[in-house]
């Protein structure tokens, strides 16, 4: 993941926290759970769906 901090790697099993501004980039295969509160997650979707054109 690329955040404004820097680049952080993830692995099997660990939680984390993406705050606005990541990129997310995938080295393999992945699957994961996300959890958000709904209106938030809205946001974060009608964000993406208009930046896609």
């Amino acid at each position: 993941m690329r955040t404004a901090t820097g680049e952080e790697e993830y692995e099997a099993g660990q939680a984390y926290y993406w705050g606005p501004g990541h990129v997310p980039v995938a080295l393999a295969d992945t699957e994961l759970g996300e959890f958000s509160p709904d209106a938030d997650f809205k946001q974060v979707i009608d964000h993406v769906v208009s930046q896609a054109g």
